[in-house]
């Protein structure tokens, strides 16, 4: 496991603090049964499967 070694902003940390609480939030969300784990995604599961992602690299160097 690795280990974090730098120091976080205190800006960071607030940010970092309130990402961790939607998480619970949503967590509970789900493990109660009033929102189902694919109602979280961003993207709808219906768009992700149809939509088609081109790579396109220019170089290898």
């Amino acid at each position: 496991m690795m280990i974090h070694t730098r120091k976080l902003k205190h800006k960071d940390k607030i940010l970092i603090a309130a990402k961790r609480e939607r998480q619970e939030k949503s967590r509970a969300l789900v493990e109660s049964g009033e929102r189902s784990q694919e109602s979280m995604f961003f993207i709808a599961p219906s768009i992700a499967k149809t939509a088609k992602v081109r790579h396109r690299v220019l170089s290898f160097g």
